[in-house]
């Protein structure tokens, strides 16, 4: 069972959720729910991407970057850990160019 979020809509889009829950039959929750699980399947490879780009300019894997996201053990990289890695030559894409992979 996934994790229980809290939010403020505000009004506009409060008032559109509760009429798109009413002409779909469902509670405001069920439809908050759907919409939420539609929109981050549809964004889905873009997410993936970034894991990508994040882990690659750590120096680490995408799996690794993965899970330390999820485990909260993410941090933001400073510049100097990037030219650090850089001239450690730990940046180099998978052709040996310094390219970005997104």
């Amino acid at each position: 069972m996934g994790r229980e979020l809290r939010f403020d809509l505000g009004e506009i889009y409060d008032d559109l959720l509760t009429i798109d829950a009413f002409q779909r039959g469902v509670s405001d929750t069920q439809q908050a729910n759907s919409l939420l699980g539609a929109k981050l399947l549809e964004r889905q490879a873009l997410i993936l991407k970034r894991v990508e780009y994040l882990a690659w300019k750590r120096g680490i894997t995408p799996r690794q970057m993965w899970l330390d996201i999820l485990a909260g053990n993410a941090k933001e990289i400073a510049l100097e850990e990037v030219q650090g890695l850089a001239s450690q030559g730990l940046l180099e894409g998978k052709t040996g160019d310094d390219s970005v992979p997104l």
